[in-house]
């Protein structure tokens, strides 16, 4: 099939053309093309956000310069062999039931490994699913589990999105291995819009591991992904997400997780990279026994500037939900944590918790956790914020000196120490070395 001119031959800014022309490229059917057309009305008729809204209060996108950034990017190959430096970086070959390998706008890579203990699982690219799973993909795809009203970068994933991954699940199938799914940015001045779904049915297991990684680029470039996740009645997933982008990137994603009865969601956001970051994450509990617990690792030194707005929806009867992000800040960063515990009517025994732990080196770094909770419902088990900002214990400090160790070496130690739980809850020990050795640098040796 013949590419695209206006989209392979430079066609900047986001528009409505650039949605027919990407529709068109991937010869897409009519209900998708609808779909994408739709959220570009909603894109266009939000306003941009600003300074002057809630959400967005402390964090300012008006260096993004949105209009003059590609909305597709053709990878710089679309077969063989990785580049050395991904390769590297991945640790490909280590043990995973299947993985995909997205460069800018398009899936270059699908790797499958061990499925699963049963059969029917799908994991493939969004492309694919469109066209060889097209009854299932219509289900869900663009729907209740991702509303472009959810915000104006989730309607502007819905309507510019390319690549992506497509998994499905059946019911009371359990994937043994990891599932990873790899975005990599090799080109600077572009924006890219990997979506996700994910659709776990009844009583269906599974690991998924999505990545953002870039080479180093020297221009501003945007990553926008779009997630939806639908767990079906004791459906388990355990979903991570990993990000080390360059410090010229920017990102703008939006993850919603839909959760039915006695399903479980365990969630854990890794933010290292880029130079701004804005992430929400939504958890609907809507099915009585549902459980989500999300947990996050952010660290951010230089300039940079993270923003996570989480949401822990409760609808459903003896649902429960806990929070646990833990932030390191140094030098002029900044990061701001927005949480939001929902306690719908009727929501009786919910049993949520929220907790912010930040740690601070130097004057010029901030941290703001902000966590409020709406409570409509009277008979609940709890519903509990707690939030900590502090500079680095200098006790901790002075008994590890006297025990041998420079300050700097001591410093890293406490930071070491402050995030391994989280690391440690990643499957991959491939992956848990990379994320060691990247909170290394960050770190002055000595």
């Amino acid at each position: 099939m013949a590419k695209t001119p206006l989209l392979t031959q430079g066609l900047r800014g986001f528009s409505e053309e650039a949605v027919c022309e990407l529709s068109r490229l991937h010869d897409e059917p009519d209900w998708l093309r609808e779909r994408r057309l739709n959220a570009w009305q909603v894109y266009q008729a939000t306003p941009m956000p600003s300074l002057q809204d809630e959400d967005w209060r402390r964090t300012d996108i008006r260096e993004i310069p949105f209009d003059d950034l590609l909305p597709y990017s053709q990878p710089s190959r679309t077969g063989g062999e990785l580049p050395r430096e991904l390769r590297l970086l991945l640790g490909l070959g280590k043990a995973h039931a299947g993985h995909l390998v997205q460069e800018n706008s398009e899936v270059i890579s699908a790797s499958q490994g061990e499925a699963g203990s049963g059969d029917g699982v799908i994991f493939v690219s969004l492309d694919e699913a469109v066209h060889q799973h097209q009854g299932l993909a219509k289900q869900v795809l663009l729907g209740e589990g991702f509303p472009a009203s959810r915000g104006k970068f989730a309607a502007l994933n819905a309507a510019l999105f390319s690549g992506g991954a497509f998994l499905y699940v059946p019911k009371d199938v359990e994937v043994v291995l990891p599932l990873r799914a790899t975005r990599w940015l090799s080109s600077q001045g572009v924006a890219v819009f990997p979506h996700t779904v994910a659709i776990m049915e009844a009583g269906a297991k599974a690991t998924l591991i999505e990545e953002y990684y870039s080479a180093p680029l020297a221009g501003p470039s945007l990553v926008c992904p779009g997630i939806e996740v639908y767990l079906k009645p004791g459906a388990q997933l355990r979903h991570i997400s990993i990000q080390q982008l360059a410090p010229s990137a920017y990102m703008l994603g939006t993850h919603r997780a839909l959760l039915e009865r006695d399903s479980r969601l365990d969630y854990l956001s890794v933010a290292l990279g880029g130079c701004l970051t804005k992430a929400y994450t939504d958890a609907v509990l809507r099915g009585d026994g549902a459980h989500a617990r999300l947990l996050g690792l952010v660290f951010g030194d230089g300039q940079q500037h993270f923003d996570h707005q989480t949401s822990q929806k409760h609808i459903g009867v003896n649902t429960s939900s806990d929070l646990l992000f833990k932030v390191v800040v140094k030098d002029n960063a900044m990061s701001v944590h927005y949480g939001t515990v929902r306690v719908h009517k009727g929501a009786r025994g919910t049993d949520a918790g929220q907790s912010v732990r930040n740690l601070i080196f130097g004057d010029g770094a901030k941290a703001h956790p902000i966590l409020p909770l709406e409570i409509e419902a009277s008979d609940i088990r709890r519903c509990s914020h707690a939030a900590a900002i502090g500079q680095v214990d200098e006790n901790q400090l002075f008994y590890l000196q006297s025990r041998g160790f420079t300050r700097r070496q001591a410093e890293r130690l406490v930071v070491d120490g402050f995030f391994e739980p989280v690391i440690a809850a990643i499957p991959l020990k491939a992956v848990q070395e990379r994320l060691r050795r990247a909170i290394d640098t960050k770190l002055p040796a000595g």
